[in-house]
């Protein structure tokens, strides 16, 4: 029961051909946002990558953090061609990403679309070693896209922003 609770929010990641997979258990949060962004971010600057697609079936639920992370992800994506899709997204999850916009500029699907994660060669991402300054980058910037992505979002996140640029200005002193 001890091991289970440790694993409950996992990215598990694999290559595929020209599109990385990444599975998402537990819950979609802070908690393995600076890992999901660092990992991308590594996977595409050594090969050519044609998509991302993350597999949300066993995602429980997801904070703005990291709806604020994939919606960042999805612009850059698309900027050089390439593609970040949700998969086997729950209804809950899907109304997640309604409530911030999000759902306006990520394609998603409620199932697979013919995508799945190669089990062979899947792999978890260590989302323990981000740092706290990691951690508080990546939301600062996540909180900071889903204002740009809409208007509405920044009444709701205006003291969250300005909590999280006091505690970057701390962690980089």
């Amino acid at each position: 029961m001890q091991e289970m609770e440790q694993n409950k929010d996992d990215l598990q990641a694999a290559i595929a051909g020209d599109k990385i997979f990444i599975r998402v258990t537990g819950r979609g949060s802070f908690r393995v946002s600076a890992t999901l962004k660092q990992f991308i971010a590594e996977m595409i600057s050594k090969q050519t990558i044609s998509a991302v697609v993350l597999d949300l079936a066993d995602c429980i639920g997801m904070d703005s953090t990291f709806m604020g992370v994939l919606a960042g992800l999805s612009g850059r994506l698309k900027l050089t061609g390439q593609a970040l899709e949700l998969i086997n997204l729950s209804e809950k999850n899907e109304n997640l990403l309604a409530t911030l916009g999000v759902d306006q500029v990520i394609t998603h699907y409620s199932h697979s679309h013919g995508h799945s994660l190669p089990e062979q060669s899947a792999e978890s991402l260590p989302t323990a070693a981000a740092t706290k300054k990691d951690l508080a980058e990546t939301a600062l910037q996540a909180h900071e896209t889903l204002v740009e992505l809409s208007e509405e979002n920044r009444p709701r996140f205006k003291r969250v922003i300005e909590y999280l640029k006091v505690d970057v200005d701390r962690l980089n002193r």
